[in-house]
């Protein structure tokens, strides 16, 4: 399966529906994306979590009817309602008491090239289900928050300038340029605090600008990146890397963040970079998308 997003195919996205609120902004984002990204199929997936409270009901329902069929009834009048999109889509209802199971193997299964789900869904919830999801699926994931906008002109790319994160800016690249989006680079570094009795501040400032910027270098050479994509370098000082992130991304008023899934050390695929699994925990304001 060819997991890398790309405008020079048509893409199959897979979206996750919980039954709540969150629906609702996942449908109106959906239709927005449909007129921006070359979306062949869509799929719309429930999974339903036969918990006791179902149990106890289902005994009362009438003759003929199922929790399944309301279910899918209530789905449906919810996609009647919020899904404006032109795209092809089809209804996919499950039943299995671990969703990330059911969404990693229906995105095999239908090769598809992002799940896209809600950050405050059930998908969400801790953190804990979302990791696992990155960890388990062999295509992107997009998380969607409920105070997402429906626009796309400015995208946010943190990177370590690492080949992985060099996937994050073909996505990125992919993403935005039919409609003229903007991409911003950011790495964030920290100077080792324990060297600042010794050294001058400003020398040791001035020397990691210049290293950085060497490193941006050869990285656009190395990855045939534009030179339209702005670079912004910025000491964390006393912060998390993820903070200043998040901080920088709000400050921007970015639209979208893209992000690799791995970041420098790479081993193996069972395993999601620190930074990205961080920013898993986190809530925001805008779409983050994890590329595998």
């Amino acid at each position: 399966m060819n997991t890398k997003i790309k405008m020079n195919k048509e893409l199959s996205v897979l979206l996750a529906l919980d039954l709540t609120e969150m629906d609702a902004v996942l449908l109106r984002y959906i239709s927005f994306l449909c007129s921006k990204w070359p979306i062949k199929k869509l799929y719309f997936v429930h999974n339903v979590k036969r918990s006791a409270l179902h149990n106890l009901y289902e005994d009362l329902l009438k003759e003929g009817i199922t929790i399944e069929g309301i279910v899918e009834r209530e789905l449906n009048r919810n996609i009647k309602a919020h899904f404006t999109g032109s795209c092809n889509y089809e209804l996919l209802t499950t039943s299995d008491n671990y969703t990330e199971s059911v969404l990693t193997e229906l995105a095999e299964q239908y090769e598809v090239d992002a799940v896209m789900a809600g950050n405050k869904s059930e998908i969400q919830g801790t953190g804990i289900l979302t990791q696992k999801l990155v960890r388990m699926l062999d295509c992107s994931l997009l998380l969607v928050p409920e105070t997402t906008q429906n626009r796309l002109h400015k995208v946010l790319v943190p990177t370590d300038f690492s080949t992985a994160s060099a996937r994050s800016f073909d996505a990125a690249r992919s993403l935005v340029e039919n409609f003229d989006g903007e991409i911003e680079a950011l790495h964030v570094y920290g100077i080792p605090s324990f060297f600042f009795p010794y050294i001058d501040f400003e020398q040791a400032l001035d020397r990691t600008k210049l290293h950085l910027d060497t490193r941006m270098q050869q990285f656009i050479k190395k990855h045939e990146l534009p030179r339209y994509i702005k670079f912004k370098f910025v000491d964390k000082e006393e912060s998390s890397t993820v903070e200043v992130i998040e901080e920088e991304a709000e400050k921007g008023s970015f639209d979208m963040m893209i992000i690799s899934a791995k970041g420098a050390n790479n081993l193996t695929k069972l395993f999601v970079g620190s930074t990205t699994n961080d920013m898993l925990l986190r809530d925001r304001v805008m779409p983050l998308l994890v590329i595998k």
